[in-house]
C-alpha cells in the first residue's frame, strides 16, 4: 500500500479544506494518508511516505508563509526526495496567485 502524507498552513481555513479534500480522494485510492497541520509535521513524515503534497496560501507577494510552511519546505529542500511524488497546492484572494520562491540579500 502507498503511503502519503499530506502537510498543510492554513490562517483563514480554506487551504485545510482542500488538504482535507486531497486526503478523502487520496483515501479513494487504497493509499495510507496522514494528514498534518505543518506545525505538528516532521521531517521524517516526508521521508517515510512514497508521495507528499504540500499546501499553503500564498501570502503578500505570492510568497510561502515564512514563520511555518516556509522553514519546513526549505528544510525537507536538504532530504533526498528522489523518487516520491510530490504536489503542490493552494489558495489566495488577491494579487495572481503565483507562488515566488523568496530569495536572500
Amino acid at each position: 500500500m502507498k503511503k502519503i502524507t499530506i502537510i498543510y498552513w492554513s490562517g483563514t481555513g480554506n487551504t485545510q479544506k482542500i488538504a482535507v479534500s486531497v486526503a478523502e480522494g487520496a483515501k479513494l485510492e487504497s493509499t495510507e494518508v496522514n494528514l498534518f497541520s505543518v506545525n505538528k509535521a516532521k521531517i521524517e513524515d516526508v521521508l517515510n511516505s512514497d508521495a507528499i503534497a504540500l499546501g499553503c496560501p500564498s501570502m503578500g507577494n505570492e510568497e510561502l508563509e515564512e514563520f511555518e510552511m516556509e522553514p519546513f519546505v526549505k528544510g525537507i529542500e536538504k532530504e533526498n526526495l528522489k523518487g516520491k511524488s510530490i504536489a503542490l497546492f493552494g489558495s489566495y484572494d488577491w494579487g495572481d496567485g503565483q507562488y515566488k520562491q523568496r530569495t536572500s540579500a
